[in-house]
């Protein structure tokens, strides 16, 4: 017969059973979790998963095999290959929503608020914003929110990208364009406080123009690191190369961009009415002027991400004593290079090519050695975009 002190002990045997199932399933899954990092806030369900099933224990007993099974699905999912890559892919693309995060981040914050437009889409975006903010507010956050126009401008363009590109670059810009358009619409509806200058003399826009700059260039320097695009001229020069490749696109990109940021003075002139000439002069002329800024600054450091801060240069020193000058590089810079053979179309005499590769701190002492060795030497120098190897980035 069933009984209350029956059920009592049963209610008992299955708690303990439980506290201990329950203590050895979390305590493997946490030893699991430990080697794979992207698991890190797992631990915060199985707490709350806990805690849930001592509270409706007595209640439903099944739940107890169901968090069981829970367990060991996921402690066999993470041992698969599958899941592996799984994961893998899942944190990627949870780095390009990071940068579309950093661009959404300069935009709203501080390249907008002060009407800036440092170039492409974005920039594109920001003047047809604050122009039609003049006239009518209401309509400039509605249907010229920068939100909707970068991503109107970029939709063609991604498009397109599926059609003439590499499929994997044409899906990683998708992810991006639509997390910066994305984000940026989300700070919008949140109206997120902003960096905006009372004028454009005032130190709150330049320290907009910087930072606004630098973190730019970090999102586009990831964004090329892990093959995608924020979208815009990016892309209208990825295609133009394929199409023909013997165009120079990065005149092509410069010079549209160029043509944006001299845009960004209309901004300026159209707010400037009724003001003398020397103050509509400032108004159309400041905002082009820290537009470049934030031109430059996205440029330089996303030059600095994509190829570090080391700045190499390559010597290429024609010489007589060739052999001479090579010693003395090695024994005072410590450095190596290679001798080429080579023939004079003017003189059809047998020259040699010392080529050598140093720091760009060393070219000076480079230039004094060979002058001292041999004083009559021809040397042409080169900036070295990259170089890796012995002696250079990770192998100092």
């Amino acid at each position: 017969m069933f009984t209350t002190e029956n059920a009592k002990i049963s209610d008992d045997f299955w708690k303990r059973r439980t506290r201990l199932y329950s203590s050895y399933y979390k305590r493997a899954f946490f030893i699991k979790a430990l080697k794979y990092r992207r698991f890190g806030n797992v631990h915060i369900v199985i707490c709350w998963h806990t805690m849930f099933i001592d509270k409706i224990f007595c209640v439903e007993h099944e739940i107890f095999l169901l968090t069981i099974f829970f367990y060991k699905f996921i402690l066999r999912a993470m041992k698969s290959e599958k899941s592996k890559k799984f994961l893998s892919r899942v944190g990627f693309y949870g780095l390009l929503l990071f940068f579309a995060l950093l661009r959404a981040v300069a935009s709203y914050v501080f390249i907008v608020p002060n009407a800036f437009a440092p170039g492409g889409v974005g920039g594109i975006a920001s003047i047809v914003y604050n122009v039609v903010n003049l006239y009518d507010h209401k309509l400039a956050e509605g249907v010229f929110n920068p939100a909707v126009t970068i991503f109107v401008l970029n939709l063609p363009l991604v498009i397109a990208s599926f059609f003439t590109l590499n499929k994997q670059f044409a899906i990683n810009t998708t992810i991006v364009t639509v997390g910066y358009s994305g984000f940026m619409a989300l700070f919008s509806a949140l109206k997120l406080p902003v960096f905006q200058g009372s004028g454009m003399e005032s130190s709150l826009t330049i320290i907009s123009a910087i930072a606004g700059g630098v973190i730019s260039g970090v999102a586009l320097g990831g964004s090329l690191l892990t093959n995608s695009s924020a979208g815009g001229t990016d892309i209208l020069g990825k295609i133009a190369n394929k199409k023909k490749p013997e165009l120079n696109t990065s005149w092509f990109i410069f010079l549209f961009d160029s043509i944006v940021v001299l845009l960004s003075g209309i901004v300026g002139l159209l707010s400037a009415k009724g003001m003398d000439a020397n103050t509509t002069f400032v108004k159309i002329a400041s905002p082009i002027f820290y537009s470049f800024i934030t031109l430059f600054l996205t440029s330089e450091v996303a030059d600095v991400i994509t190829t570090g801060t080391q700045s190499s240069v390559v010597f290429n020193i024609i010489t007589d004593k060739a052999e001479e000058v090579g010693d003395a590089i090695v024994q005072i810079l410590h450095r190596g290079g290679t001798i080429i053979h080579a023939e004079g179309i003017y003189t059809n005499s047998t020259r040699k090519i010392l080529v050598c590769v140093v720091k760009k701190k060393q070219s000076a002492l480079l230039k004094q050695i060979i002058k001292d060795v041999d004083p009559d030497a021809f040397t042409y120098i080169n900036k070295a975009k990259e170089v890796s190897g012995f002696g250079f980035r990770n192998n100092q």
